[in-house]
């Protein structure tokens, strides 16, 4: 993985089947999208499916928030920008920005979990070369600069 490559970018356009009755896409599928620019990101640094075969592990998402700032319609295109604010030995916290032509549609704020499944899904910590992708990828930037659509406070990293 390129470190250099910060932030995390996800690309997909608006489905058919993703429109509903008001003619713009349901608010489930902003959920929807967001989930796949969270598989790309586990990719990325590391917990792909070959990690996954391999150990048990698994990333579980425990808290979500979203803001919706504008519609979007059948075919637009979707842009997802993925940051990394903060990280520990089990956990890591995303903000991400939906954008369609320029202009932001959706900020979420995910809060992921590193899961062992077996025999009962567990917290247990990330391999620690993991742990030093994701530390890379973190936001230097203070909280103060982050995107100004905030969720409240999630618990401290």
């Amino acid at each position: 993985m390129d470190e250099k490559k910060m932030p995390f970018l996800y690309q997909t356009k608006v489905q058919p089947d993703w429109i509903d009755y008001n003619g713009h896409m349901q608010d489930a599928y902003y959920g929807f999208v967001f989930s796949h620019a969270v598989d790309a990101l586990q990719d990325a640094v590391g917990f792909d499916a070959a990690y996954r075969k391999r150990t048990g592990c698994t990333i579980y998402l425990i808290e979500d928030h979203k803001f919706y700032l504008r519609e979007v319609r059948e075919a637009e295109p979707l842009l997802v920008t993925t940051h990394v604010l903060a990280s520990d030995s089990k956990r890591f916290h995303l903000q991400m920005i939906m954008t369609s032509r320029g202009a932001e549609v959706c900020i979420g704020e995910f809060m992921e979990l590193h899961v062992q499944q077996q025999p009962q899904p567990h917290a247990v910590p990330m391999p620690d070369e993991i742990q030093k992708r994701l530390e890379a990828a973190r936001d230097d930037a203070s909280p103060a600069s982050w995107h100004r659509l905030r969720s409240r406070p999630f618990k401290q990293l």
